[in-house]
């Protein structure tokens, strides 16, 4: 997936320095879907502190530059987490967001408020919660790495403790203007993507990933290796 590229030396820093920061809010007394939708927003980014040292360690570098430095923004996530047995999952899932809902749709059995049988058929154990990978969005310098598998399956394997499956509905999440047309381009340019690291067709566009099937972590385990290589190319053309 990562190898080598004539863009590498453009990456504004080592990737190696990323580090995810896992953000969930919740009020102490419950209203309408708080106990049964969880929404986490996970920011990836490179800190200012962290940055400023590797940039000492590495050249001579004044105190006024080093104080500047800010930190860097690599991407962005969201992800909600589906209690199943705690309240209406679809009337839930309905008023977060459209896209969500049409992904509640597809999995779930709306009158019965539980899993779609087909779901349920698609999966090895089909018991437990959900979650919904809802938006992955890089940076544009950030992209063309692999960067998005590695983020996404490393928020995965922290967020679906407790989950049966992973679902997304692969699309454009830029705020691009997109024809009909560029969209299917794009969610079938994406569901080959999240492939790589287990995703699989379902139906109505609806991708899933099988929490307890060993090969997703094999494939997380493989874009992993991919990231220790790109970071160690990028340490190695910047000593150079």
């Amino acid at each position: 997936m990562t190898t080598a590229s004539p863009a590498l030396p453009q990456l504004p820093a080592d990737p190696s320095l990323i580090s995810l920061a896992y953000r969930h809010e919740h009020p102490l007394k419950v209203f309408e879907f708080d106990d049964t939708l969880e929404v986490w927003t996970v920011s990836a980014r490179i800190d200012a502190d962290i940055l400023a040292e590797d940039m000492a360690s590495r050249s001579d570098i004044d105190q006024e530059t080093l104080d500047a430095v800010e930190d860097v923004a690599v991407g962005r996530m969201s992800f909600v987490r589906v209690r199943m047995f705690v309240g209406d999952p679809f009337e839930a899932m309905d008023a977060y967001t459209g896209d969500v809902s049409r992904i509640g749709e597809s999995v779930l059995d709306v009158g019965r408020a539980e899993f779609a049988r087909e779901f349920e058929a698609a999966l090895a154990h089909p018991v437990g919660d959900l979650l919904v990978m809802d938006r992955v969005v890089l940076e544009p310098v950030w992209r063309g790495f692999g960067l998005g598998l590695v983020l996404a399956g490393a928020a995965i394997r922290r967020l679906s403790q407790g989950c049966t499956a992973v679902v997304c509905e692969p699309g454009s999440a830029d705020g691009r203007e997109l024809t009909e047309e560029q969209h299917r381009e794009a969610a079938a340019r994406l569901g080959r993507l999240w492939s790589a690291i287990g995703f699989e067709p379902f139906q109505d566009g609806v991708h899933i990933l099988d929490c307890h099937l060993q090969r997703p972590q094999d494939l997380l385990a493989e874009r992993q290796e991919e990231f220790t290589a790109l970071c160690r190319s990028w340490r190695e053309h910047h000593r150079s």
